[in-house]
């Protein structure tokens, strides 16, 4: 056993810098997990750096600007659009948000308004003809009381569990992310910092925080830092992009609390997969109630539908090509994972942690690549 474990050492840890490289990564696993309360502002503000670095870019090498100019405009116009999102759209949601938990606390106490009833026995008539026509004895096992009851029951259930959802887990959320009011001061600041000393933080990680093999980290940095800068800036504009399409589309449609569910529409998206089925089931609700059996229920289907396709298979492909290099099992593992780890950060991040970890797998140092590759190249000189 102990011979086992020191030649699967040997075969990973003897180039110069790998352990060093291991231990750093394991304590930075450590502090982001225990501390998080403490680091939370800097992985926010660096993700924000990441999404912003691109703008400042393009003001020193097209516009010839200096690094510390470029940020403070950058930041300017950053600070600008976030006051504008909080002072004309935020109130806008969290207003459709209290009136959607309101009457879907009103509907689950009361079901014997008309509203209610007229909508559950046309459902339960529906329900009747369907089992009408299957082949005997299933309709004599059910009547026509039994399925109105099934009905009422079912709605009743999945409301209250709905309004149990948003008051125990989706409102304390946001009241204690607005109890955190320092974020709207420290992370811009963060932000700023990072954008105007992106040249001397780089080399102070470089100096003091990783291993002296710097060919180690020229292995990796290039891949990693491509792939979270295009992943993290590729999600961002993913979510505005969902949340304008979807919220324009059920304002056109009359849906009721289109900012809101345009809005967790577009933070689902955060979400591969299980985001969209997860939203889909308030949108339903909402158009059922409000619309009822009707046509323009269809349409809402329709139009939700098309816009979920464009989205799969035109928009994640064109913003994701070269970041989500993961097949879907390995995405919903790293949903899982990071997600029970770090909650709503680990969900963001979970797709970069994972090509994150799987680049490290592939491009570690191993003393048998470094054989294959001496006994091809002493063939090739033969």
């Amino acid at each position: 056993m102990v011979k086992l474990f020191k030649n699967w050492y040997q075969r990973h840890f003897s180039e110069p810098g790998t352990v060093e490289f291991a231990l750093v990564l394991i304590c930075a696993f450590l502090v982001v997990y225990y501390l998080m309360w403490l680091v939370g502002p800097l992985v926010v503000a660096l993700c924000i750096a990441y999404c912003l670095d691109w703008v400042v870019r393009f003001f020193t090498q097209k516009c010839k600007l200096k690094r510390m100019t470029g940020s403070i405009i950058t930041m300017v116009g950053f600070v600008g659009l976030a006051i504008g999102i909080l002072v004309f759209i935020a109130p806008k949601i969290l207003q459709q948000g209290n009136q959607l938990y309101l009457n879907l606390q009103k509907i689950s106490t009361s079901t014997a308004e008309a509203d209610g009833e007229d909508f559950d026995e046309k459902i339960a008539n529906r329900i009747s003809e369907f089992v009408v026509k299957l082949p005997e004895p299933i309709p004599a096992m059910v009547t026509e009381e039994q399925v109105k009851e099934m009905v009422v029951s079912a709605r009743s259930t999945i409301i209250a569990n709905t309004t149990d959802i948003i008051k125990n887990q989706i409102m304390p959320s946001v009241v204690n992310a607005m109890s955190f009011l320092m974020y709207l001061v420290i992370v811009p600041i963060f932000v700023f910092l990072m954008l105007a000393n992106k040249p001397v933080l780089k080399q102070r990680v470089r100096s003091y925080i990783l291993p002296n093999n710097q060919s180690l980290i020229h292995e990796f940095w290039p891949q990693i830092n491509s792939q979270i800068e295009g992943y993290i800036r590729g999600k961002i504009l993913h979510i505005i992009i969902i949340t304008i399409v979807n919220t324009l589309a059920f304002m056109c449609l009359g849906l009721n609390y289109a900012f809101l569910l345009g809005f967790g529409v577009g933070l689902s998206v955060v979400i591969p997969y299980v985001g969209a089925v997860i939203i889909t089931i308030p949108v339903a609700l909402v158009a059922i109630f409000q619309f009822g059996m009707s046509s323009m229920l269809i349409w809402v289907a329709v139009v939700y539908l098309i816009i979920q396709v464009l989205d799969s298979n035109v928009l994640t492909p064109a913003l994701f090509s070269k970041a989500m290099n993961l097949d879907a099992f390995s995405i919903l593992a790293a949903i899982f994972i990071f997600g029970g780890l770090w909650g709503f950060w680990g969900v963001f991040f979970s797709i970069p942690l994972a090509t994150f970890i799987r680049t490290i797998i592939v491009n570690w140092p191993n003393s048998d690549k470094k054989c294959v590759v001496i006994k091809n190249k002493s063939v090739k000189s033969e």
